[in-house]
């Protein structure tokens, strides 16, 4: 499906500046939602290539791991549109952290992958829960990752920050399941992004491909299309789901 199936809709994506996030929001945009981008990062570029597209966006500047920002920013999109009917988590942290055993990981870093990936998940979700209750129907899709499946060494707080978004998306999904609102999450394997190409060398993305049924480069727009189907009405009975987009990368030996 991919034609005008969120025509008045209010979807917020966080962390929409930049490579998922950013496919996100368009995506979302081209279904016919009003985008709201809550991010660190100035998301001008999305919001002018959205209204490019003759879509509508709006970019907020917010610390999502901050309470009282992010109670803010819903606010403000509450009072400026009058509903929230998507919220796509998609702000996270993977870029930059130094893979090593778990016993060498400070704990301010741990804590830091902790606060970024998983309260993230929890404020921006809380803070929509309102809104979408009165409403009787809304849409919450978390990013997880692939990691949630097999572990991946040396990465251990990635992981079990993703594997929490996960154990949240169940647990919303049952306490907001009575209220019409759906919560799923969509676990992507190596997607190939601007920020992938300059962290990951070529060779780990080629063996990672390699080791994938489908043998070839996963891209934004894979993800981004399994979270508008979420979000759209032809998954109004999906809820609780975890859907990996890693092209078959953890199906196990044949």
């Amino acid at each position: 499906m991919s034609g005008r199936e969120l025509a008045g809709q209010v979807a917020i994506v966080t962390g929409a500046a930049r490579a998922i996030g950013r496919t996100t929001a368009e995506t979302l945009a081209a279904r016919g939602a009003t985008v709201v981008s809550i991010d660190l990062l100035p998301a001008d570029d999305t919001v002018a290539a959205i209204e490019a597209g003759g879509g509508t966006a709006l970019a907020l500047a917010a610390d999502v791991t901050d309470e009282a920002a992010v109670e803010d920013a819903v606010a403000r999109v509450t009072g400026t549109y009058g509903r929230v009917d998507v919220l796509v988590n998609n702000a996270g942290l993977f870029a930059g952290i130094e893979r090593r055993p778990f016993w060498e990981i400070p704990l301010d870093e741990w804590e830091h992958v902790l606060t970024v990936n998983v309260r993230s998940v929890f404020l921006c979700s809380r803070a929509v829960a309102a809104p979408m209750r009165e409403a009787g129907v809304g849409r919450i899709v978390n990013i997880a990752s692939n990691v949630i499946t097999f572990g991946m060494a040396n990465l251990m707080h990635y992981v079990a920050s993703k594997s929490a978004v996960v154990g949240i998306t169940r647990s919303m999904a049952r306490e907001l399941g009575p209220s019409g609102i759906a919560v799923n999450a969509v676990a992507p394997g190596l997607v190939t992004t601007e920020i992938t190409a300059q962290t990951v060398p070529e060779e780990y993305r080629r063996l990672v491909a390699e080791g994938q049924c489908l043998q070839q480069a996963i891209l934004p727009s894979d993800i981004a299309e399994a979270v508008a189907y979420l979000a759209g009405p032809a998954a109004r009975m999906i809820t609780g789901q975890t859907v990996l987009v890693n092209g078959g990368a953890t199906m196990g030996p044949a």
